[in-house]
Formats: C-alpha cells, sequence, structure tokens
C-alpha cells in the first residue's frame, strides 16, 4: 500500500493582483479604442497624405533622403525627421504591404504599446504600483492620448511619443541607478525621439532637462547629462547635420513657428472649448488632488511639468502635458480609494473595487468612444476617394485646384491632404508642409485659407485668388448634407448654385457629394 506523497508547498495567496487587472484593462480597452476607428474607415484617419507621398519618395530615391518632398508640388525640402518614414517604407517593402495599409494600422498599433511605455514610466516616478496603473488607465483612455496619434499621420506622432516615453523612463531609472545600460538606452531612445517628430524632439529635451534639475543634481548626473547630449546629437548627426548642409537653419525655424506664443492662446487653453476638454475635466478635478498631494510632500515635479509644456508649445502641449496629468490623476484616485477603504491598500473593499476600476472604466470608455465616433467622421469617404479617383484619371498634367471643402483648418481637413497626395496635382489651399517654407508667413496665410472657406459665390473666389496672386485651373466644392447647418455648409450651398450659373467655370464632374469646375478664362 502506497502512501500519498506530503506537499511540501506553500499556500498560494489567491487575492486578485489589482494593479495588474487595472493594467491589463486599460491596455485591452485602450487597444480597442485605438484600432476601432481605422478599422471602421478601412483607410487612413484625418492627414497622412503628405507622409504617404515622403514614404514614396524616399523608396523611389532608393532610401535616400531626396532633396525636396514631391507633395503638392510645393518644393518642401525633406528635412523633417525621416525616421518614421523609413520605418514605413521597410514594413511596406518586408511585408509587401501598401503604404495606405502601413498608415492605416501601425499608428493604432504603436500608440498600443505606448500605454505599457507609459506603466513603466508612471512606475518610475510613482511609489505604488496601484498609482502606475490607475494613472495608465486614465491616460489609455483620454482622448488627447489617441486622437492625433492614430491618424495616419501618426506614423510619426505615435512612435515619436513611443521613443520620448522610453526615453523618460530611462533617464528618470538612470539617475537613480546610474547603470551604463541605463546610458546607453536613454541615448538610444533620445535620438528616436528626435528623428520621429519636431516635437517629441522639443519635449524630449525640455523633459529630460526637467528631470535633470529635480533628480540629477549630483556631480555624476551632470557628467551623465553631459553624455546623453552628446550621444542624441552624435546620433542623430546624419540627419541634422545633412539638413543643415543643404537648407540652412531657414526648415527649421521656420517649423518653429507655427506654434502660437501670443496671450490668445495660453487664455484659449484654459477654455474648455471642445467636447474632449469636457470629458477629461473629471480627469482633470482627480489631477488637482493629486497635485494637492504631491505638493503637501514637497514633491514638485509633476506640478511644474505641464505648466513649462504650455509655456513652452501651446500648439502641442495637450498631448505632453497628459503625460503627468494622468500620473497626477492617478495618485488622487488612489488616494480616494485609500480614504474610502480606510487602509494602504486602494482595492481591499468591494465598494473601493466598484469605484476605482469599475465606474473608472466604465466612464473613460464612454468618454473614448464618443471621442472615437468624431474621429470616424474625420477621414475620407467612399464618395471623396471616387471623386480623387476621377481626377486622377481625367485630368493629366499639373493643374492647379481650390478646394473649397466647408472646414476652417486645413491642418484636420483630410480632402486638403489627400487630394494632392492621391491625384499628383496642386492644391493651392492644403496647409500641410507650408511649416516649412512660410515662416512667419504661416498664420496670414493660414487666415485667408480660412476667408476662402466663407466664400459663397464665384466673385468672392475670383476676388480671393487676385488678392493673393494664385491662379487656377479648377475648383472643387463639396456638397454638404442636408441637415448640415452650419455657415460655413451655407456657403458652400451658395457657392454650388453659383457654380452652375457661371459664365467663367464649366462643370466638368458631379456627384451627390462634389463638383469639380473648369476655369474657362
Amino acid at each position: 500500500m502506497y502512501n500519498l506523497p506530503v506537499s511540501n508547498e506553500v499556500a498560494v495567496d489567491r487575492k486578485p493582483d489589482w494593479p495588474a487587472l487595472v493594467l491589463m484593462s486599460a491596455v485591452v480597452f485602450g487597444a480597442a479604442v485605438r484600432f476601432a476607428p481605422a478599422a471602421s474607415n478601412g483607410f487612413p484617419l484625418n492627414d497622412g497624405g503628405m507622409f504617404h507621398v515622403m514614404i514614396q519618395d524616399l523608396k523611389a530615391n532608393r532610401y535616400l533622403l531626396p532633396l525636396y518632398t514631391s507633395f503638392n508640388q510645393a518644393g518642401i525640402p525633406f528635412a523633417y525627421p525621416p525616421l518614421g518614414f523609413y520605418m514605413a517604407a521597410a514594413l511596406s517593402d518586408l511585408l509587401h504591404l501598401s503604404e495606405l495599409t502601413v498608415l492605416t494600422w501601425l499608428p493604432a498599433l504603436v500608440n498600443t504599446i505606448s500605454i505599457l511605455a507609459f506603466y513603466k514610466f508612471s512606475r518610475s516616478l510613482l511609489p505604488s504600483r496601484s498609482e502606475a496603473a490607475l494613472a495608465a488607465l486614465i491616460y489609455a483612455l483620454s482622448p488627447r492620448a489617441f486622437l492625433w496619434q492614430v491618424m495616419g499621420g501618426g506614423i510619426t506622432r505615435a512612435l515619436g511619443m513611443f521613443f520620448l516615453l522610453l526615453m523618460l523612463w530611462q533617464v528618470i531609472s538612470l539617475f537613480k541607478d546610474d547603470k551604463p545600460r541605463q546610458l546607453v538606452l536613454t541615448m538610444l531612445f533620445g535620438a528616436g525621439a528626435v528623428l520621429k517628430n519636431p516635437q517629441t524632439a522639443l519635449h524630449a529635451a525640455l523633459g529630460g532637462v526637467l528631470i535633470f534639475i529635480f533628480y540629477g543634481r549630483t556631480r555624476r548626473g551632470v557628467f551623465s547629462a553631459a553624455l546623453i547630449g552628446l550621444g542624441v546629437a552624435l546620433l542623430t548627426l546624419p540627419w541634422w547635420g545633412l539638413v543643415l548642409s543643404r537648407y540652412g537653419l531657414a526648415p527649421l525655424l521656420s517649423a518653429g513657428q507655427t506654434s502660437q506664443r501670443t496671450l490668445e492662446a495660453y487664455l484659449a487653453l484654459l477654455q474648455l472649448d471642445n467636447l474632449g476638454n469636457v470629458l477629461f475635466l473629471p480627469a482633470l478635478l482627480l489631477a488637482a488632488v493629486g497635485a494637492w498631494i504631491q505638493i503637501r510632500q514637497r514633491e514638485y515635479f509633476l506640478s511644474v511639468w505641464p505648466l513649462l509644456v504650455f509655456l513652452a508649445d501651446p500648439r502641442g502641449a495637450g498631448g505632453i502635458a497628459l503625460l503627468p496629468l494622468s500620473m497626477l490623476a492617478g495618485i488622487g484616485l488612489n488616494k480616494i480609494g485609500m480614504r474610502l477603504n480606510r487602509s494602504d491598500d486602494p482595492f481591499g473593499h468591494r465598494m473601493t473595487r466598484l469605484l476605482l476600476p469599475g465606474l473608472t472604466t466604465t466612464y473613460l470608455v464612454l468618454a473614448a468612444g464618443i471621442s472615437d465616433l468624431q474621429l470616424i467622421n474625420t477621414s475620407l469617404k467612399r464618395a471623396d476617394l471616387e471623386m480623387i479617383e476621377w481626377v486622377k484619371g481625367n485630368i493629366s498634367g499639373e493643374k492647379m485646384f481650390l478646394l473649397a471643402t466647408g472646414r476652417e483648418y486645413s491642418m484636420s481637413d483630410p480632402l486638403q491632404e489627400w487630394f494632392p497626395a492621391l491625384t499628383g496635382q496642386r492644391s493651392l489651399t492644403t496647409m500641410q508642409g507650408l511649416e516649412w517654407t512660410l515662416g512667419e508667413r504661416f498664420f496670414p496665410w493660414y487666415d485667408e485659407l480660412i476667408a476662402f472657406q466663407g466664400c459663397a459665390d464665384v466673385q468672392c473666389v475670383e476676388e480671393w485668388s487676385i488678392r493673393n496672386g494664385v491662379g487656377y485651373d479648377y475648383l472643387v466644392v463639396l456638397i454638404p448634407r442636408e441637415n448640415d447647418e452650419r455657415d460655413l455648409a451655407k456657403s458652400l450651398r451658395d457657392l454650388g448654385l453659383s457654380v452652375r450659373s457661371s459664365d467663367s467655370l464649366i462643370m466638368v464632374y458631379e456627384s451627390p457629394n462634389a463638383m469639380v469646375s473648369k476655369l474657362t478664362r
């Protein structure tokens, strides 16, 4: 008769690992809201047309940087940080995918992985896993974390943010642990941030300096910071050295003038003037609680960082400031859970488990879903692509187009960017790329394009053309939906009627969505 073996195993604590579950929820739901718009449209969201052409230019030039991009025939220097284009071109060639497929799906994938990078960065700053996990949940489902990054143009924005997060994480770890491996990784990730996107390059420098001030002011920290700066400069030398040798400082200085640093721009940041800001208000209140806790503990880094971000770059501040604000909100939410639970474990009671991961996730998913609906509508539709295909197949040569679309802000108007990218024609109303050439004339020209979108008759279009010295060959007028009651929609309808009765324009294409007319004189 055999005796059963006696187990020497220690009893396993089967208590759920709530921080891990919260982080898993952040990744799962974060992935859902990032991939849903692309899955719904099947085409790159909003922008990315210029990058689509630049990727093609790079491939056509055998992966050597061209002098200029062929986008919109506008003489735009190929000065944009190129690492994202190289990665997209390589993926397209290696996996035999079209550039459009890469621009549709890669930004959402990278932006999803960035949730984990944000958690690692948060964990290096925050004392508990609970705070870091809650911060990751808030970050993952905040509209500013994904709206602009999952668009077609996110091929640089999402990758830039990913490398920025990795760099900041390694900088913090370096000043705490001072290991050679962390120094090397900081250099590599910092170079990646610089070579991905101009704004992330700025915020990599700003964030790195701020982290040094708060955490690295030792003799060894000064030496490490100097090595990081030198290493990033050397790793990025092939790009910025080539740009300076070709164009000088002009394109970089021009691009740096597209962020308005005026009193009106700073005051606009305080206004809840869009739905995304309103939906983020609960998280902002939690961030205020977290800031109060941090200040009482004489920890000022997370409170100072967003203020400096807004001062340095009002245009791109929202996405960067979200990083410390999400961490502060995680601290605030964690503290509320501890107070409700009357213990150091914010997940120790059923009610707090319902409040923290349950209600928080539900609200954030709903808010992110609302933003997704907005995002889905900022993309080319089948009717737009049919019109573009007709122009490409029926109008030859290099012609000049004016696009009346009823959208004031050209940078968030998908037709303005994708029309020249897919037709090969010149759009005089497209802003993308001009930040590298116009300099101080960027915003005056932006105002002129807003004025053009308000034209309600052909005479207004002709006067605008003469006033700005731009001749055109074709006028494209989108036809708004019947239930669209905006002033700009009314102007489009009136402009369409004026085109029909005009002696100077002849209709060459018409659909329920758009009309294309040719100038006859």
